[in-house]
C-alpha cells in the first residue's frame, strides 16, 4: 500500500482519481492549491505525488515539486500537465520529477504508476 497525494484544482478529477487508488487499497490525500499541498507533504510524507504543474499560477506544481523534494527528497513526484511544454518538461525533470504526464491521466495510468514507484 502506497501512500498518495493527488494535487490539482479540478475537485473532480482527483475525487475519481481518489476513490480509485483507495478501491485499490492505497491511502490517498488530496490538494487543490500550493498551501494545501505543503500541509499535507510536510505532515503526511507521501511516498507518490501527482501534482498538476499549472495551479495558481503557470508553474506553482514546478513550485510544488521543488519543496516536496527538499522536504522528502525520497518521495516520486510526477507532474501532470495539459499542454505539453518543453520547459516545463525540462525544468521538471531538473528539479527530480520521475515524468511528465499528459492529462487526461487515466486510472489505469495512475495504477501503473503507482506500481511502478510504489509497489
Amino acid at each position: 500500500m502506497a501512500k498518495i497525494l493527488l494535487i490539482d484544482d479540478e475537485p473532480d478529477v482527483i475525487e475519481f482519481q481518489k476513490k480509485y487508488l483507495e478501491r485499490r487499497k492505497h491511502s490517498v490525500s488530496t490538494a487543490a492549491n500550493t498551501p494545501e499541498a505543503m500541509e499535507r507533504i510536510k505532515t503526511e510524507s507521501p511516498d507518490v505525488i501527482f501534482c498538476d504543474v499549472r495551479l495558481e499560477t503557470d508553474t506553482a506544481g514546478l513550485e510544488i515539486l521543488a519543496q516536496a523534494k527538499k522536504i522528502i527528497p525520497n518521495t516520486i513526484v510526477y507532474l501532470v500537465t495539459g499542454l505539453t511544454d518543453k520547459e516545463i518538461e525540462e525544468k521538471g525533470s531538473a528539479l527530480g520529477a520521475k515524468e511528465i504526464l499528459i492529462k487526461p491521466l487515466t486510472n489505469e495510468i495512475l495504477a501503473q504508476k503507482v506500481q511502478e514507484t510504489a509497489g
